[in-house]
């Protein structure tokens, strides 16, 4: 971007047409869903957070935005959503929310249930910025509730801010298209905005917790692992699946016309009538019975 343009979007104030849009219908009794996208490390999570802390100072005097109202799972959402108060501002961040909800599966039971969670969402006057990388993704149900749409463009380093495109959202029920319009800012149409970085401790409190799931899903998979090994040993040495000090009439033939006689895993197929897949697996299955046989002695 020119540094003209970009000097241009930085001389006006942060994030206002969103912000005000998002308090006005929050004092005419309405929920808000912003929906979010972009490429990653473009700053969606970071402009959701900033947005939320001005609606906050503006709405209550205090910008404080906690970590804990950015959730990543259904139930994390649904539990915000029960606990909501309807005569206070709630607002939480959804993260990765084409994960949660995905166009691909419109009709699984989660993407089905998001419906009446949306529908609470308008009881209780939640605000809701919902994020994700590429905005097809989302539940079409979803994409059509929503009444804001962010795109986050590119992280400016240098100067501290995300610029993003921005658009009021509009769906026509009778054909079900969605379509965008520009906002305006005293009669003027506004394309792009900018947000600063939200609160540090706040952030440094997200960065850990991505730190957190890493370590619990290494754990994780790492135990589930360790378990599938254990068990895959004990059905080999009870005999269930083949008794790993044996080799059955197939393989044996196999490892003479290999290793006897020198022949391709094709040429060992031809000669016994299989086809060249089969000839892999029972290798592979010689393999596995041979490194289990030295690991127990």
């Amino acid at each position: 971007m020119a540094k003209k343009k970009l000097k241009d979007i930085i001389n006006k104030p942060e994030a206002d047409v969103v912000v005000d849009y998002l308090l006005d219908r929050k004092k005419s009794g309405l929920y808000t869903l912003v929906l979010v996208s972009g490429t990653p490390g473009s700053g969606k999570t970071s402009s959701c957070m900033r947005i939320a802390e001005m609606v906050l100072e503006k709405y209550t005097g205090d910008n404080h935005f906690p970590v804990e109202n950015v959730v990543d799972s259904f139930i994390g959402l649904v539990t915000f959503v029960r606990n909501a108060n309807p005569n206070e501002l709630s607002i939480a961040v959804v993260e990765e929310v084409s994960v949660l909800f995905p166009s691909r599966r419109s009709m699984a039971s989660a993407n089905v249930d998001i419906a009446k969670v949306l529908d609470t969402c308008r009881k209780k006057q939640v605000i809701l910025l919902a994020n994700a990388p590429i905005w097809t993704a989302i539940d079409s149900h979803m994409r059509a509730l929503g009444n804001v749409y962010i795109q986050t463009l590119k992280i400016y380093k240098s100067v501290g801010i995300v610029i993003s495109k921005f658009y009021r959202l509009q769906t026509d029920p009778r054909s079900g298209k969605t379509y965008t319009h520009t906002f305006r800012r005293k009669g003027r149409r506004v394309r792009k905005m900018y947000t600063t970085k939200p609160n540090k401790e706040e952030w440094d409190k997200y960065e850990g917790k991505k730190d957190t799931f890493m370590d619990n899903l290494y754990n994780k998979l790492l135990a589930q692992a360790e378990q599938r090994e254990k068990k895959e040993k004990k059905l080999l040495l009870s005999g269930k699946v083949g008794d790993v000090r044996k080799f059955s009439k197939r393989e044996l033939e196999v490892m003479r016309l290999k290793n006897k006689k020198n022949m391709k895993q094709k040429e060992i197929a031809e000669e016994l009538g299989v086809v060249p897949s089969r000839i892999t697996a029972i290798l592979q299955n010689i393999k596995r019975k041979v490194e289990i046989t030295k690991e127990n002695g």
